[in-house]
Formats: C-alpha cells, structure tokens, sequence
C-alpha cells in the first residue's frame, strides 16, 4: 500500500500551497480555479494528503498570468516550450502539456515552466545517450556526464517516499543519483593544488 511518512507529509507542507493560499489577493476565487481545474483548464493538484487536502506549487499561477489569463494559456505554454526545446519537439510539447495539466510536474520541478520542462527532456535524453557509450577514460566525456547530471539535478526536487513507493524509479533515481553511482570518477571534484601562502 502506497502511503506517505511523516516525512512526507512535513514536506508537502513547507513545499507546497492550498487553493487558499494560492487565490489569497487574486481576482479569481477558489471555487472558480476549482471549476477550471475540474474542466480540464488548470493543473491538478500535485499532492493530495491522507487528509484530502490538495497542495499546489508555489508557482501555481505564474505561466497562467505570464500568459493573460487561461484561455491564452495552451498557446503560450506552446509558443515558450518549443522556443526552449526547437520545433521538432511538438510531439513532446503535447505530451508534457498533458502532463502539466496532469499536476505531477509540481513533483518533479523546481520551477514548473514550459522552459524546465524541455529542459529535462533535453538532459535526460542526453545522460541516457552518455551512459549507453560511456567512455570513462575520457575527460571531455567525464566532465559532460557531470554537467548534465548537475543541470538536470539543479532543476529536479528531491521528491518524496510516497513518490518512490508510487513509481519505483523516478527521474532523479534513474538519471542522477544511479549515474552518480555508476561512474564516481566523473563526480570527483577537481581540486586545485594548496597553496603555501607563507612561501
């Protein structure tokens, strides 16, 4: 049985935002998001506790009033992925649009933007090409592995327990920490030679 910890829950909490909290000073009013959300308009929630309590990201609104409001909403979440990721990715932007409305990118991003989403599909894409073919003797390839994997951790939350018992892997399991651990001598930190400041 699927179940979140205590630490997961104190987590949710601190990281994430009720509809209440979220509409507090906004226009809209929250039964208003939640007959947008119900419509298939707004992103589901990303988190709903054993409470029943449904938690948002912080960043909620944030592409919707970049955008002018909901009805603009899927053209410029359109325009801003493929500017970030390049037309060939049409297929992704109809797919990782499913998937913001779906909520589960509040799971995994930091910052839930059309841009950080094709971000990580261009990341993890490219992890997966370097690890098929590692070369480890390799600097350049060394010094790429450990770029990439940076990048895609800087944008990626730790997700939760009940996140991992859900999927078994996640996207951080299976691209940073699992990579990290395969090949360590990519991760090593360069260290610059001490210097005497005395001599």
């Amino acid at each position: 049985m699927v179940t979140f910890t205590e630490s997961d829950i104190r987590y949710v909490l601190s990281e994430y935002r009720t509809l209440d909290e979220l509409c507090e000073g906004r226009a809209e009013s929250v039964a208003e998001i939640r007959a947008l959300i119900a419509g298939g308009r707004l992103p589901k929630a990303t988190y709903e506790l054993p409470s029943g309590e449904a938690r948002y990201p912080p960043d909620y609104f944030a592409l919707v009033d970049e955008a002018g409001g909901v009805d603009a909403l899927p053209a410029r979440f359109r325009a801003r992925y493929l500017a970030a990721a390049g037309p060939p990715a049409t297929a992704d932007a109809d797919e990782d649009w499913a998937g913001y409305l779906s909520g589960q990118f509040g799971v995994c991003l930091r910052s839930v933007t059309p841009e950080s989403m094709a971000g990580k599909n261009r990341l993890v894409r490219r992890i997966e090409q370097l690890v098929t073919a590692p070369h480890e003797d390799d600097p350049a390839w060394r010094s790429e592995l450990r770029t990439t994997v940076d990048a895609l951790d800087s944008l990626e939350r730790p997700f939760t327990e009940f996140d991992r018992q859900r999927w078994g892997d996640t996207s951080r399991i299976r691209h940073i920490d699992r990579v990290r651990e395969r090949f360590p001598a990519a991760f090593e930190e360069a260290r610059e030679p001490m210097v005497d400041a005395t001599s």
